[in-house]
């Protein structure tokens, strides 16, 4: 079976939902590719369980690249405690062109190193048009 690395977005509200549905339009279905959202009136210990059980499913032995909207929040703390797992991989920051290279390279690509490529991606991704089109 060819190497793959799960993915977890986990974000407040339904980001991680509508960047997944943008991934579809994009790139077709993505098997592994799990969401965890934080609503208003969630239970932070509830959603750790929920974002603990993602990750072991999403882990078949290659590990899991979890993508966290901001760092600082509670997503990102919830998940920053499970890093005790060293098949875990964490990027904040989470934006389309970090997402999409992260889905083309997670077969067969250690995660340290995606998790790199996913950092370098993510902030090329970010640009000021007038400045580039020099307008």
């Amino acid at each position: 079976m060819l190497s793959l690395v799960g993915i977890l977005l986990v974000t407040h509200g339904s980001f991680s939902k509508g960047i997944t549905e943008s991934v579809h339009l994009i790139a077709g279905e993505q098997e592994r590719l799990e969401t965890l959202s934080l609503m208003p009136d969630d239970n932070v210990v509830l959603f750790k369980e929920q974002a603990l059980k993602l990750i072991q499913k999403l882990d078949e032995g290659d590990g899991v690249l979890v993508l966290v909207d901001m760092m600082g929040g509670s997503p990102f703390n919830v998940i920053a405690s499970t890093l005790v797992n060293p098949n875990v991989e964490c990027i904040t920051g989470l934006n389309l062109p970090m997402l999409l290279a992260a889905l083309e390279i997670r077969s067969g690509t250690p995660i340290k190193e995606m998790a790199k490529t996913c950092v370098e991606v993510g902030a090329d991704g970010i640009v000021d048009i007038r400045k580039k089109l020099q307008i």
